[in-house]
């Protein structure tokens, strides 16, 4: 089980949707508790329930609301009780930046955030077993990679493949006096194994610019459970994904907090264009971890969000 001591998530209340969702998911004392409790350990939710004397179905509901916050993680483990959820904390503490740390200062920051739907890719280059799904049914035909041209493709809320790139552009801001000073990605993914399956790898790469950011390897394609967001007729296949945050600073890149790569965001500006930013996302074929991909728009999986990319200006 990963750790994830000492890590700290930064919420600034610019962010509407993001502050809304931390504030609900503090603002109750079972969920709290239930926070105290994963201090420095991981739990199932048939522990947590017994631990705090609360029915399992209650316990369930106030998870998944810390899993929409992005506050705690889960991933499926056998047991005596056959498959549980084991539930961890994804940060030690929480920081509200109720004024921006630029402020005061002669050079102030400038924030702005880009929501991509996953459907909106400008090109793409897929094998042969892939699909997408809108939140009401199939869109085109499963395992046909001209399905991803389809028009209605706009409309996906999750979408998959073996390998290959989705490739997506977004034009970028002309502000005076200022330039990019770093920027982040976030968004919920897993691997895609035929059906579901908990324990298979797949190596992802993120590139901007035709620049290698880094290489993420999940750890497996979950569908055990329902996802919190995932539409009630959809219950076979994959179900939610994982939430990852890469960051490209002036330092180099980190993959939730952590440094990954030397890429600095300098590095990107040399190699793109000063109002156009081209983002990629895949599997490449000869990967050591070929586990294909499944990418999770707002209405499917544990986290109401398609991809977001926050841009830092600054002079």
């Amino acid at each position: 089980m990963e750790k994830f001591s000492n890590k700290v998530l930064s919420v600034d209340l610019k962010d509407e949707e993001q502050s809304e969702r931390i504030i609900k998911a503090l603002n109750c004392k079972t969920r709290r508790d239930i926070l105290r409790l994963l201090s420095g350990k991981t739990l199932s939710i048939w522990e947590i329930a017994e631990r705090l004397n609360v029915p399992l179905s209650t316990t369930s509901e106030h998870v998944s609301v810390l899993l929409k916050a992005g506050i705690i993680s889960v991933v499926r483990k056998e047991g005596n009780r056959g498959q549980s959820k084991i539930l961890s904390r994804q940060y030690e503490q929480i920081r509200i930046d109720l004024v921006p740390a630029s402020a005061g200062s002669q050079s102030k920051a400038e924030l702005y955030r880009e929501e991509i739907p996953i459907g909106s890719y400008t090109d793409f280059k897929i094998g042969k077993y892939c699909g997408m799904l809108s939140e009401e049914g199939y869109v085109g035909r499963r395992d046909d990679p001209s399905t991803f041209y389809a028009p209605l493709r706009h409309k996906a809320q999750l979408l998959w493949f073996d390998y290959g790139y989705l490739e997506y552009k977004v034009p970028l801001r002309q502000t005076q006096g200022k330039r990019l000073c770093g920027l982040s990605l976030s968004l919920e993914l897993c691997s895609e194994a035929p059906g579901y399956n908990e324990d298979w790898k797949s190596d992802i790469f993120f590139e901007i610019n035709g620049v290698p950011l880094c290489t993420l390897t999940l750890p497996g394609d979950f569908g055990v459970r329902q996802g919190a967001l995932t539409p009630k007729w959809w219950r076979s296949g994959t179900q939610y994904g994982l939430l990852k945050k890469i960051e490209v600073k002036k330092e180099g890149t980190f993959l939730d907090g952590e440094p990954v790569s030397d890429t600095r965001i300098a590095d990107l500006e040399e190699n793109g264009s000063p109002s156009l930013l081209t983002l990629r996302i895949g599997v490449k074929e000869d990967a050591k971890n070929r586990g294909g991909i499944n990418l999770f728009g707002e209405k499917y999986g544990d986290h109401p969000q398609h991809i977001l990319l926050d841009l830092v200006y600054k002079e």
